[in-house]
């Protein structure tokens, strides 16, 4: 017991804020309730707040900023720095402008803060150990836990964890629930193509994938579903092209599609019905006929689709989508403020859906998100960051093709899919998986 306590005493501020942005990553598995309604901020961004408050207290009483500072990599510094320059002035920008801001706006920058603030922490701290860059990675996989739930799919809305047919964990909402699984999805998905000297993990890896694939059709969010398509065929096509041959490309191809076909085959009948609801019924179908076929059988709203083709949406009017209204509109403000406008990207103008209601939402997707906020700096700042993150684990892959390089890269590149689809400048997970891309070094090598 002393020995315990004197470790205590011995610990540097150093050592505490590592553990505690391992816990801050561990406690991102519970996203319930929303801010702006009940002002009760979550545990993540309580021990995020937390750690900055430490990291003051260690510049000034240790003098560490020096320290901190040049443990960012040069260009990374830079850019970031452009990137937070450009934001602020395009919100100077707005004011000059007289754009009148919301409270959801300036809630909204409260997150883009956040993740700033976790993707420095992360470089910060991971600069002398790397083997940081594994443990925080491996944080991210908790919600692996969810797996259990596809065979026992009632005990979700006991424990409300779903609702209206769709999975939601812990967070109430399909499109983060989505994007987190991704994460340990594509890092069980990985492992799998890699053999093993125990075949037995093997089959464990590939039996977790299945579970966490049937989680993500069963979320029914159409950008995840979307993001784990390509992202499975870019993870199959690296792991391929390593010392090609055929035999290899066609085995991998057939080991992914057999996750991907058994996972929509666990998933949960109400699961099912979701996604062919989602898929051929999107935002801005006819609400009556969407009405209509709500809870209705897989087949019967297949059935319905291919026989009432006035009703198919997306499909045959692709105006329908309200995105396809959405981007081009976006797209046009980005070029009218090359400068941006800050945090201000829920406009009220006057587009209606494919029903005549009016579509007031922020540009979902997180490009012209930070295109409009930071203006052309912003942008190009922000792609800078994040093409250098791809391109360092590109060089590891090349210098140690290894099964977590590939999982890490595969996660990466499935976030960065799922982002084009939301506005996710305060999705703290794209940010600590950039920051550990950045930072990831091989320890084996």
């Amino acid at each position: 017991m002393n020995n315990i306590i004197n470790k205590i005493k011995n610990l540097t501020f150093e050592d505490v804020n590592k553990n505690l942005i391992l816990l801050a990553l561990l406690a991102l598995i519970y996203r319930l309730g929303n801010f702006y309604n009940t002002f009760i901020p979550k545990p993540f961004e309580i021990i995020v707040l937390l750690i900055v408050l430490l990291v003051i207290v260690d510049i000034f009483k240790n003098n560490k900023i020096k320290e901190f500072f040049f443990s960012i990599p040069r260009d990374i510094k830079i850019a970031f720095i452009c990137l937070v320059f450009s934001v602020l002035l395009g919100w100077g920008v707005s004011i000059l402008k007289g754009i009148p801001y919301t409270f959801n706006a300036l809630l909204e920058f409260g997150a883009f803060i956040f993740s700033l603030s976790i993707f420095l922490l992360i470089l910060i701290y991971t600069r002398n150990d790397k083997n940081y860059v594994k443990i925080y990675f491996y944080a991210l996989l908790l919600p692996a836990v969810y797996g259990i739930f596809v065979f026992f799919p009632k005990a979700v809305y006991y424990l409300s964890l779903g609702n209206a047919g769709t999975f939601l964990g812990l967070t109430m909402n399909p499109n983060i629930i989505s994007k987190i699984l991704l994460i340990p999805a594509f890092f069980f998905i990985t492992y799998s193509l890699f053999k093993s000297e125990n075949k037995w993990l093997r089959v464990r890896y590939i039996a977790v994938s299945f579970s966490l694939v049937s989680l993500l059709f069963w979320t029914a969010s159409r950008g995840g579903l979307i993001s784990l398509l390509f992202a499975s065929i870019f993870i199959w096509l690296v792991f391929s092209f390593n010392n090609f041959n055929w035999k290899k490309l066609f085995y991998s191809g057939l080991l992914i599609f057999v996750i991907l076909a058994v996972g929509f085959a666990l998933t949960p009948n109400t699961g099912k019905q979701r996604v062919f609801l989602r898929i051929l019924y999107p935002a801005g179908s006819d609400a009556s006929s969407y009405l209509a076929i709500k809870d209705k059988s897989v087949g019967y709203v297949v059935d319905k689709f291919i026989n009432d083709r006035a009703d198919s949406p997306v499909f045959i009017n692709p105006e329908r989508e309200t995105r396809f209204q959405i981007w081009p509109f976006y797209f046009r403000q980005v070029w009218i403020n090359p400068l941006g406008i800050g945090p201000n990207t829920h406009f009220s103008f006057n587009l209606r859906d494919y029903n005549g209601e009016y579509i007031n939402s922020g540009p979902h997707n997180t490009l012209l998100q930070i295109w409009l906020w930071g203006g052309l700096l912003g942008i190009l700042s922000f792609l800078y960051i994040f093409i250098s993150a791809f391109k360092n684990l590109f060089i590891k892959l090349k210098s140690d093709f290894n099964p977590f390089t590939l999982a890490l890269l595969g996660a990466l590149f499935a976030v960065s899919i799922s982002i084009m689809f939301d506005d996710s400048l305060g999705f703290f997970w794209f940010f600590i998986i950039l920051a550990l891309a950045l930072r990831y070094e091989n320890t084996t090598s």
